[in-house]
């Protein structure tokens, strides 16, 4: 068992080291005030989808919407509300970005995964759900505590970058939890301290009919495996469907690769006060 577990970490190692990313895109402030309202540049955009660009059928996940806008630059152009609206801070002082400023400090293209953060499974079931009209992405910049969130809601049947923030990553309802996995993957004495004895590893069965396999792994074998697990260690793109965030008692962190099929699940306990990785589910 142990070994078809070693040899799945080495593809997905091989499959992060394909779909590596330039992560690190600075977003600046150098911004000038806007006069068109994202009104009318929904009405004078919507006509100009032309054969080339995805089928209506992809507005009706957001997943399948972001595919594409992050796949595709010209695409992406044509779903954001320029002049951009953009906040900083707790005091949210506003200023627009134009489309020119964008095209220069654009930090979307290379990111082939994405995080889920989440608390209950079934708060799954809003990635597949038709009727949700508004979704936020987080940046968040772990070794400098920032995150950028990207505000996307559904107009006229198509989504559309509608605005963007800037702020602490600490001042979120998962805070407490990134302030905690900001050192957990940078600081290898303190992930050691923060693992379960021994981690708990689920190795979820292809065929629906196969019941999903488990082992449990040392410490010592968790370290030796961890150069292919995907724990990234300086940008988390996080995706908020609208999931439940109450408990600061457990969270799980999906990983899901963009376009290559990747799923991870890493769950996290708090016990007296300290984070656990208990469990590794692919």
């Amino acid at each position: 068992m142990r070994k078809g577990f070693v040899l799945l970490m080495a593809l997905v190692g091989l499959a992060m080291s394909c779909g590596d990313r330039n992560m690190n895109n600075a977003f600046e402030s150098d911004v000038e005030d806007g006069e068109d309202s994202v009104e009318a540049f929904v009405g004078d955009t919507l006509h100009l989808f032309d054969e080339e660009m995805p089928p209506v059928a992809a507005d009706e996940l957001f997943d399948d919407f972001f595919f594409n806008f992050i796949d595709d630059a010209r695409y992406r152009l044509r779903r954001i509300a320029f002049p951009l609206q953009c906040g900083e801070g707790e005091v949210e002082e506003k200023h627009f970005l134009s489309k020119g400023e964008w095209q220069e400090l654009d930090p979307f293209g290379e990111d082939m995964f994405h995080f889920v953060i989440y608390e209950r499974e079934q708060d799954l079931e809003l990635l597949k759900d038709t009727a949700v009209g508004s979704v936020s992405v987080e940046r968040i910049f772990l070794r400098q505590g920032r995150l950028e969130m990207f505000e996307f809601n559904r107009i006229a049947g198509k989504w559309m970058l509608t605005g963007m923030h800037e702020g602490n990553m600490l001042n979120t309802p998962n805070g407490d939890f990134l302030r905690f996995y900001a050192r957990f993957v940078t600081d290898s004495l303190f992930q050691r301290e923060s693992l379960a004895s021994p981690v708990k590893v689920i190795l979820t069965a292809i065929d629906e009919e196969e019941e999903a396999q488990e082992e449990f792994v040392t410490k010592d074998e968790w370290f030796e495996m961890q150069d292919n697990t995907p724990l990234f260690n300086d940008v988390l793109m996080n995706i908020d469907y609208g999931q439940t965030c109450i408990s600061q008692n457990r969270k799980t962190l999906m990983l899901e690769g963009v376009s290559n099929g990747l799923q991870m699940k890493f769950r996290f306990n708090k016990q007296e006060d300290e984070w656990m990785l208990m469990e590794v589910e692919y």
